[in-house]
Formats: C-alpha cells, sequence, structure tokens
C-alpha cells in the first residue's frame, strides 16, 4: 500500500496579495500525515509552486497508483473565479500558481478533474483545498453539504484567500473558454474533495492560537489529531463547527460519492468499488455454416425432384 502526498502552499510574499498563513499549513499539513503513515510526501512552496510545478507534481502523485493506495493533495493559497462559456453557473473556479497570468499559466476546476480521474477506481483519492471558491472544484455530482447556506448571523474575515482577476482579463475571457478537455464520471467513483468553503464563498486567512493558518486547515487537523479513526462526514461536520464557534463566513464542503463519507479519512477504503463496464464481446456469424447448409438443402431438393419426374414418366 503507498500513501503519498503533494502540498502545495503558496503566501506570494512580495506582492501585493500576500498571505501570511499557507506554508504554515503546508508545514502543519507534512507533519501530521508523516505521523500517519505517509512515506512519500513532495512540497511546493512559494517559487516552487508554479503551473508547471504543479502539474507536475499531479502527475507524480497519481502516477503508478492501485487499489489499496492513498493520495491526497492539499493546496493552500489563492483561488478565484474566471468567466466561462461553458461552466453551468458561468464560471470557472481556479487556484493561483505562483507565476499566474490568468491565461496559460492558470490551474483549472478541469486541470485538477483531468488529473485525478486517471487514477483507478479503488485508491483513496483526498483533495483539500484551502481557499477561496473551492467548492465543487473537482466537478463532481454529489455532495454533501453543497445546500448549506452560510450562517447570515456570522460576522465577514477582513482577510481572505481571494485573488480578483484583472478586468482587461475578465473581459477578455468572456468571450473564450478555458476548458478544452471533457472529462469521464470516473472521478466520481474514488475522489474525496474537501473544500474550504462553497464555490461561491471565500476562505479565510486567519490568525489561530497565535499563528498564521487557514481556517479550515486549522479545522481539518484540529479534528483528524484528536481522532485517527474520524470519518469524512464527520470531520466535514466539525469543520462546519469549528466556522460557527469561530464566527467564520465560510461554510466547508464534502463532495464525491455518498458511499464513502463513511470512510476512515485520508485511509485505504472498506468498501466495495463498481466495476468497470464490461463490453460483450461482439459476435459474427459463421457464413460459411449457414452457406454449407444451405447447399445441401439445394442438392437434396434437386434429388429429390428428379426422383418425382422419373416417376411419373416410368
Amino acid at each position: 500500500m503507498t500513501k503519498r502526498a503533494l502540498l502545495v502552499g503558496i503566501n506570494y510574499v512580495g506582492t501585493g496579495h500576500e498571505l501570511k498563513g499557507c506554508i504554515n499549513d503546508s508545514n502543519n499539513m507534512h507533519n501530521f500525515l508523516a505521523a500517519r503513515g505517509f512515506t512519500e510526501i513532495k512540497m511546493l512552496q512559494e517559487e516552487a509552486a508554479t503551473t508547471d510545478g504543479i502539474k507536475a507534481g499531479l502527475a507524480w502523485l497519481t502516477a503508478d497508483t492501485v487499489p489499496g493506495d492513498v493520495i491526497v493533495f492539499h493546496y493552500s493559497g489563492h483561488g478565484s473565479q474566471l468567466p466561462s462559456s461553458i461552466e453551468a453557473d458561468g464560471f470557472e473556479e481556479i487556484i493561483c500558481p505562483v507565476d499566474l497570468n490568468w491565461l496559460d499559466k492558470v490551474i483549472t476546476d478541469d486541470t485538477l478533474r483531468a488529473a485525478f480521474n486517471k487514477v483507478p477506481n479503488g485508491v483513496n483519492t483526498t483533495v483539500i483545498l484551502d481557499c477561496c471558491h473551492s467548492g465543487t472544484m473537482l466537478d463532481q455530482t454529489e455532495s454533501l453539504n453543497a445546500d448549506v447556506a452560510a450562517p447570515k448571523a456570522l460576522k465577514s474575515v477582513k482577510d481572505s484567500r481571494y485573488l480578483k482577476p484583472p478586468v482587461k482579463i475578465a473581459n477578455k475571457l468572456k468571450t473564450r473558454s478555458l476548458v478544452d478537455w471533457q472529462a469521464s464520471r470516473d472521478v466520481n467513483e474514488s475522489a474525496l474533495l474537501i473544500a474550504g468553503c462553497h464555490a461561491n464563498q471565500t476562505s479565510a486567512d486567519a490568525v489561530i492560537n497565535g499563528s498564521p493558518q487557514g481556517a479550515a486547515t486549522a479545522a481539518l487537523l484540529r479534528s483528524a489529531i484528536a481522532n485517527p479513526a474520524i470519518t469524512y462526514r464527520s470531520l466535514i461536520g466539525e469543520m462546519c463547527d469549528f466556522m460557527v464557534a469561530g464566527k467564520y463566513t465560510q461554510v466547508p464542503e464534502l463532495d464525491g460519492s455518498p458511499r464513502l463519507y463513511d470512510q476512515v479519512f485520508i485511509e485505504p477504503f472498506k468498501v466495495e468499488m463498481p466495476a468497470d463496464p464490461v463490453v460483450a464481446p461482439v459476435v459474427t456469424p459463421d457464413t460459411s455454416v449457414s452457406n454449407k447448409s444451405n447447399t445441401k438443402v439445394i442438392v437434396i431438393g434437386a434429388i429429390v425432384a428428379i426422383l418425382v419426374l422419373i416417376l411419373m414418366f416410368s
């Protein structure tokens, strides 16, 4: 059994949209996963977290996986939305690499779906996104908390992990689509997305217990460390409770197949996976046998006709 993780953390140091807690999130996740038996952990932080670097990391994460393996992708940084001509809500959700240019240097929800759609059913694929607009980032068909609205009584958070696209870029993208690949639905079978918030919400870059960190990652680690046998369903519930107690407006979301909600967080699945569809072989009729039978019938018919004629004229 392989337990492998890719951790991406970007504070965007030296830019006008600098964050404080993303590197801490990655380091905290590294320590947690190492203690939970993950022997293959790749970290991409700051200048290493480029578009190409993240794509290469995703290829490494998903390569040669087999049922029974566990892989984790954790991202902590800015998230955003871009206009899309084919998405149902009119927006393409993205995570923001350090070299983001909003056009070709970008990681979209379809980039992530394409990467994880290659993973065989039966591999526990856990994707954790601590950024704005992270809900539905794998474009999955089912979600545990997609219909839960943020409590109106909660105050908004000053610092969020949302990066607004420049007006010129947003206008330019209204007439084109970033999507040039159509995924199958395989990613629905064994991938679970833990999103820090809904697709229309922002995630907090906060200070918790005196340390800068993402509210979603802090909530996840608090519950997972306290209960190593916690299920995905319980984990997302406790994360939501954490947000209410801390007066954060974001509502964490769990996307993926309901069959997997009661599996243990980042452990091999103990549930039967749907079998791959079996295509029945095409049977080609043996025309040679049919032709032989037809010839035999014709010969017998001719013989009978001759005998009848002989009897008539004898």
